[in-house]
């Protein structure tokens, strides 16, 4: 799983975005572990990922960047925001940040609002700051389990947080294609290539619409969720025969394990849990539009149509991990994408404008991350320990006050 985001960027959010489900949905329903195929990175491993997001950041904003942009005028646009404007589009991050977390709310029983708001800023920073695999996640398990929650349930949904996230940047092509229909409609001039965004639009539709029937035929029915695996299973065979490769993983009790282990919260919250999915990506996509607006970049140079369709383009591409921790490339894709469309007009309020809304995805919630870590383990290390990771000392010393 990627980026907020785009992680998910990757959490991608980044995006959000951000990590691996990996090991973590290993935990057996019976016992009060953790992740246990997880352990923390050693010192040299997490300075080698953390300086290769500094890398992809220095080679897109120090090399690639200053051929299509100044930034000394894009600085000079930023100097030019108004207290009020910045404060409009600070407004708009945190209700996107509150809307992404209500996503942890509905798929953790007892997991407030507020707690849900934190954990998605600690899984989006500490993925964007030492990416690669599913380490954040098991952080981020560690630390609600220090909040009073169970470890299943808090395995459970940190696991289906990843899965609602990749389907609802799918639902976003359809949102994206939809909103040009609209907007054509209306008679609004699209710039935009409506065929290319309309054909994204009908495959991530078709896509989301086989997932989603997957998901609720394993969750609804023990013999479906049998063929699913029996068919899955042949699959997987033949791919595995094609490439050579030996070992084929037992896809029929993977498929079974997941109806044991999380098709109670499915059936009961996954509904919610996708909406809110959905509706969080709605909300990027305001801060997105806001961004852009104070930075002085008009309807008529880019409709907002125009804009959430590029926005859905990006946060599809980026369910792949293009760039570790979502460095760099969603800058690149958005700019690009809106350079396209306008010919290079308004370059500078553009890019000052995308700058703008990726401080609030990706960069804030960095520093955001390591300061609720040092709150919520005042008295501990930083980072949890192995032990942690595996559940030996993951016992809430403090839920009753911790919890929401």
């Amino acid at each position: 799983m990627s980026d907020a985001t785009d992680a998910t960027a990757d959490a991608r959010p980044d995006e959000v975005l951000p990590g691996d489900g990996g090991d973590i949905l290993a935990v057996p329903p019976d016992r009060d572990v953790g992740p246990t195929g997880t352990k923390p990175p050693s010192r040299r491993a997490a300075i080698m990922r953390t300086g290769i997001v500094v890398a992809v950041l220095a080679i897109v904003f120090l090399v690639i960047l200053p051929r299509y942009i100044d930034y000394q005028d894009v600085i000079a646009a930023f100097q030019g925001l108004t207290a009020a404007q910045i404060g409009l589009v600070a407004v708009t991050g945190v209700i996107a940040w509150v809307a992404t977390g209500l996503i942890f709310a509905a798929l953790i029983p007892g997991l407030s609002w507020i707690k849900g708001t934190q954990a998605w800023l600690i899984l989006a920073g500490v993925g964007a700051s030492i990416p690669l695999g599913p380490w954040n996640m098991a952080v981020l398990w560690v630390i609600i389990r220090g909040w009073g929650r169970d470890a299943q349930a808090t395995t459970g949904g940190i696991a289906l947080y990843g899965i609602f996230d990749q389907l609802s940047r799918l639902a976003m092509g359809v949102v994206g294609a939809l909103i040009l229909i609209f907007a054509e409609r209306r008679g609004t001039t699209i710039d935009v290539e409506q065929g290319s965004i309309l054909a994204l639009g009908v495959i991530s539709g078709v896509i989301l619409g086989i997932a989603l029937a997957l998901l609720i035929g394993i969750v609804r029915s023990e013999a479906l969720a049998r063929r699913i695996g029996a068919m899955g299973a042949r699959l997987v065979g033949w791919l595995y025969a094609r490439l050579g490769r030996s070992g084929v993983p037992d896809v029929m009790a993977s498929v079974l394990h997941f109806r044991e282990t999380l098709g109670d919260i499915v059936r009961q919250r996954g509904a919610l849990a996708f909406g809110l999915a959905v509706l969080s990506k709605l909300a990027w996509a305001l801060v997105l539009v806001t961004a852009l607006r104070v930075c002085g970049v008009t309807p008529e140079v880019l409709p907002t149509s125009e804009i959430v369709a590029v926005f859905a383009v990006v946060f599809i591409i980026t369910i792949l991990p293009i760039s570790p921790g979502g460095a760099g490339v969603p800058e690149l894709l958005y700019l690009s994408m809106f350079s396209t469309l306008t010919g290079g007009q308004d370059a500078t309020q553009i890019s000052a404008g995308v700058m703008l809304y990726r401080t609030f995805q990706w960069f804030l919630p960095i520093p955001l991350a390591w300061l609720l870590l040092w709150i919520s383990r005042r008295g501990k290390s930083l980072l949890p320990t192995a032990a942690e990771f595996k559940g030996g000392d993951a016992a809430p010393a403090a839920a009753a006050s911790a919890s929401a």
